[in-house]
């Protein structure tokens, strides 16, 4: 008997299937069509919604009850989830000294082995995404900006620097966007449409500033977030119009109770498997242009670890790092991982 490659739990008894104007079809063991009967992937294979016991997470992120009635027995989904990557160093956090100019200088830089490793898990997934980019990294590697835009990717902006915009004056924003801006199109060769703020932060007093991007050239914005302390738990959870021509595109968050997490960063690294599995299902199912959101230096285990963080920071910066590249490459695959401006550009 010869020896058999284990399969990731999600993948086994499902086979991939050719698509058909973007909707695939679920099928079980043999590829044979089967009617869903529970929410529990089985031998009938991967199945999205529950049985009459279970709950999952709805399109907003919170656990719905189950659904009672029966599926149809062949269900067409759309497997498109937009896909963002925030392009800075593994040191780049918004609390000092690490957000300061002479960090750069200051701690080793790791950024092209983290951006080698994003770019080959993109290839590994068929993926072309969306890399928000901060200039100063920019400026000191022109050619790995360039070897992302060569790739296929499409190139947002992340800050001239890694500061937070609500530590700045709107004037001394403005100028920072226009100049980042204009250095990663002179640098990429592609236009730069999207913006993402450092740690999401067009909040408190930069709230209203986003109101200032269409005049910077921007066609959307992805900096606001329904959480608390880094956003507002009031704000829509799905894509929605800021402004005519320009969409808001917040990161997705998992609902469950009063309890919310972030479906990014650490959230993923530390939830079950199946949970996450299951939101991204969800999300695919829905369509809506919620971006998932990844980190180059996520890929990087290797990194030191920074002295003088914060509890809460030491854990959501390091926590669950080994092993998550292949996490992330069983998490995702089988979508259709777009760009953010091919979502905005279908609208």
């Amino acid at each position: 008997m010869g020896h058999h490659r284990r399969l990731p739990r999600h993948r086994r008894h499902r086979q991939r299937q050719p698509r058909h104007g973007g909707a695939w079809h679920l099928r079980g063991a043999g590829g044979h069509r089967h009617r869903p009967r529970g929410g529990h992937p089985g031998a009938h294979g991967l199945q999205l919604l529950p049985g009459p016991a279970e709950a999952v997470p709805d399109g907003a992120g919170r656990l719905l009850p189950g659904v009672h009635q029966p599926l149809r027995a062949e269900l067409h989904l759309s497997r498109r989830l937009p896909l963002s990557l925030d392009w800075e160093d593994w040191f780049q956090l918004c609390c000092p000294p690490y957000d300061q100019p002479e960090a750069l200088d200051r701690f080793e830089c790791r950024l092209p082995l983290a951006t080698e490793r994003a770019l080959g898990l993109c290839a590994d997934l068929g993926a072309t995404a969306t890399w928000f980019c901060l200039g100063d990294q920019a400026r000191r590697h022109p050619a790995l900006l360039r070897r992302i835009a060569g790739a296929g990717h499409a190139i947002g902006l992340h800050g001239l620097t890694h500061r937070r915009a609500f530590e700045m004056d709107r004037a001394a924003w403005r100028a920072s966007l226009r100049d980042g801006k204009a250095l990663l199109e002179d640098l990429s060769g592609q236009p730069v449409v999207g913006y993402r703020a450092p740690e999401w932060s067009l909040r408190g007093a930069a709230a209203d500033w986003w109101r200032d991007l269409p005049e910077l050239g921007f066609r959307y914005d992805s900096s606001r977030v329904p959480l608390a302390v880094i956003g507002d738990p009031a704000l829509p959870r799905r894509p929605y119009l800021l402004a005519e021509g320009l969409w808001e595109l917040p990161p997705p968050v998992l609902w469950s109770g009063p309890v919310r997490m972030p479906l990014w960063g650490w959230g993923p690294r530390v939830m079950p498997f199946s949970l996450v599995r299951r939101a991204l299902e969800t999300l695919a199912l829905e369509d809506a242009g919620t971006p998932l959101v990844l980190h180059p230096w996520e890929l990087d285990a290797e990194q030191p670890r920074l002295p003088g963080l914060s509890l809460g920071h030491r854990y959501t910066h390091g926590i669950g790092l080994r092993g998550y590249g292949s996490r992330l490459g069983d998490l995702l695959d089988g979508f259709q991982l777009t760009s953010l401006e091919a979502w905005v550009e279908a609208q």
